[in-house]
């Protein structure tokens, strides 16, 4: 089989990108495949017309078309029995008004309607948009993103004096805030990837929290992130999946996360799971886990169980059945 992956280009973010690279290395092995980096990082209209036609000027018609998500407004311009396209998420349709909402679902939402598949990452990313629109459940598939093979076991002594606690991300949404409040008195290492705002900095200092602090890094730096770390901090307020569960879970580290969806079903059993809007809930899931050996070891045992769930090979295989099928159907 032919495969033409459409990738955003990389200046508009990577992370939809390294998702698709660990498909794709695994596809390489047994198809033809060809990856396609948008022009434009932008997302006003000049760019999407610009986007749009160097889109369909790569399509070929002995491959099928895999938009990798969030430039959606491409099915407009290819052929969409051709086409498969992932949606990770539709959050930023929510914070939206007038025109401007209107607009963006015609865009990134009614084109859905023209892909031969849609796939979602996680349940909850396609119940956001059956909220929206109506598609054919039979042109619907749920394929969780996969962990990159380069997340292995390490195992770690767990540091009971002072455990580090990874906290990946410093968006709003991403709670630091609350995981600062919830760190008071406590004995450990906060150690943040991101960029921080005035606001997480005084919160540090107010709170008294020691803490270290770095952004910009590359894989090998974040693989090295996790392999240091005692416990990983991911209580957002929401995602459209939730990559550090999956990848604290493959390096064997105990994750904290949220009692939200999609968050509590990536995680499976091998997690802490919290109400990520209270600062105690919070602070006792960090002072049960480590006070707690049992539940350490219970927790690492069930996120090494779970993450199997999302190895590269498997997740390849269901995308590959799912090339397969459209192959089979394309009129």
């Amino acid at each position: 089989m032919n495969i033409l992956f459409y990738y955003r280009n990389k200046n508009a973010g990577y992370s939809i990108g390294a998702v698709f690279d660990t498909i794709v290395t695994e596809l390489k092995k047994v198809h033809q495949v060809k990856c396609s980096y948008l022009p434009s990082p932008y997302a006003d209209i000049q760019s999407i017309f610009k986007n749009g036609w160097f889109a369909r000027k790569e399509e070929r018609n002995d491959y099928i078309n895999h938009i990798t998500g969030d430039v959606h407004y491409l099915l407009w311009f290819l052929k969409g029995r051709r086409t498969i396209v992932t949606v990770h998420d539709i959050m930023y349709y929510h914070y939206l008004k007038g025109l401007k909402k209107k607009l963006w679902k015609l865009l990134y939402i009614v084109p859905l309607k023209k892909a031969a598949y849609v796939t979602f990452i996680s349940e909850f990313a396609y119940r956001q948009v059956k909220a929206v629109i109506e598609l054919d459940p039979k042109r619907v598939r749920v394929i969780p993103n996969p962990v990159d093979n380069s997340f292995k076991y390490s195992p770690k002594e767990f540091n009971l004096q002072k455990p580090i606690i990874l906290h990946i991300g410093t968006l709003a949404r991403k709670n630091l805030l609350r995981t600062i409040e919830a760190l008071k008195g406590i004995n450990c290492h906060l150690r943040i990837i991101g960029e921080l705002d005035a606001k997480a900095l005084e919160a540090l200092k107010r709170n008294k929290i020691e803490y270290s602090n770095s952004f910009h890094l590359s894989h090998e730096d974040i693989i090295r992130e996790y392999r240091n770390a005692d416990i990983i901090n991911f209580p957002s307020l929401f995602e459209g999946f939730g990559m550090p569960i999956i990848e604290g879970q493959a390096t064997g580290r105990i994750v904290i996360t949220s009692h939200i969806s999609p968050m509590k079903e990536v995680a499976g059993k091998g997690a802490v799971i919290v109400d990520p809007y209270s600062v105690e809930d919070i602070r006792n899931a960090y002072l049960a886990v480590i006070q707690n050996k049992d539940l350490r070891e219970n927790m690492l045992h069930e996120g090494l169980k779970n993450v199997e769930n999302y190895r590269a090979d498997k997740i390849t295989g269901q995308y590959a059945n799912l090339y397969k099928e459209l192959y089979e159907n394309i009129d």
